[in-house]
């Protein structure tokens, strides 16, 4: 019971560092440690954990005495995204796809999806979603401009510097303490004491993982630019010119061509019932007469 206590006593105080102190940075992580050493010297039989533990603590100061904290060259981090909503004219929808997507590449970005449809009287439109650098951002919308009439543009912007800072100083104190458990885990003498620090173990490692899963993800969004791009064709119009006329009459021929394609059809579809019946009306007819006429003479 007297080797368990010095155990349960620093469990005990790591969940009240790990609750009060979850964006504490190495300083506080050490000073911690030196506390826990102090109670398990107090504990006898434990100078082993205790030199273990300031061997330790001398490894997390000597990052800060070689140069400054990882947090004091961290820029500002910013989540940038953006709509661009383009129009053009018939048979250019194509050649704008492949525009925008020379764009992104040439930028060192990506296409992360795409998907286009043919609208009605036969409009392409469709869409495309873009990931470029941070740093090509601007240049990226300058260019998507000039791919077709620009007929919308939102851009939005989320700063998230501090909550980049708070994770990464998280991620060290929750290091530090994983560090320690394994040493406390590999001096247990007990199965209970092996038991209650693998415990406290597993929830430390839990909670890194979050930690590092979310540092990864602001990364990501903050290197690269998310760009949704809506494409579609527009509309020709007739008082624009000679151009526009020559649109409006191929469509009027295409129109009148689709309405005589499905009429063809209806007629041919019902042509054989028709023929049908004429036929069983001639023949009515014809044995009519052949009744009637005897009589007649």
């Amino acid at each position: 019971m007297r080797r368990l206590l010095p155990i349960l006593l620093f469990l005990s105080i790591t969940a009240m560092a790990l609750a009060a102190c979850g964006g504490g940075d190495r300083d506080g992580a050490s000073s911690g440690d030196a506390g826990v050493a102090g109670e398990f010297s107090s504990g006898g039989g434990a100078s082993t954990v205790e030199s273990d533990r300031g061997s330790l603590a001398a490894d997390e100061a000597t990052p800060s005495a070689q140069g400054p904290p990882e947090t004091l060259g961290i820029g500002p981090r910013i989540i940038k995204m953006a709509t661009v909503r383009l129009s053009v004219r018939r048979g250019e929808f194509q050649g704008a796809v492949d525009e925008a997507r020379s764009i992104a590449a040439a930028t060192g970005g990506f296409v992360v999806s795409s998907n286009q449809s043919q609208g009605e009287k036969r409009l392409m439109n469709g869409s495309l979603v873009l990931r470029v650098p941070e740093r090509s951002y601007e240049t990226v919308m300058r260019e998507l401009g000039g791919v077709g009439r620009l007929d919308g543009r939102q851009e939005n912007a989320q700063e998230v510097s501090a909550e980049f800072v708070d994770l990464q100083s998280r991620k060290r104190h929750l290091e530090a303490v994983e560090r320690q458990l394994l040493v406390l885990l590999e001096r247990a003498e007990s199965v209970p004491a092996a038991l209650a620090v693998q415990s406290k173990l597993n929830d430390t490692q839990l909670q890194l993982e979050e930690t590092r899963g979310r540092l990864r993800y602001l990364d990501d969004q903050t290197s690269f630019a998310t760009i949704s791009v809506n494409l579609r064709e527009r509309l020709p119009v007739a008082a624009a010119g000679k151009d526009g006329v020559v649109e409006t009459w191929k469509d009027g021929a295409e129109a009148f061509a689709h309405v005589a394609g499905r009429t063809f059809v209806a007629v041919a579809t019902i042509a054989p019932i028709l023929i049908v019946l004429a036929l069983a009306a001639l023949g009515a007819r014809f044995v009519v007469r052949r009744r009637v006429a005897p009589g007649s003479s």
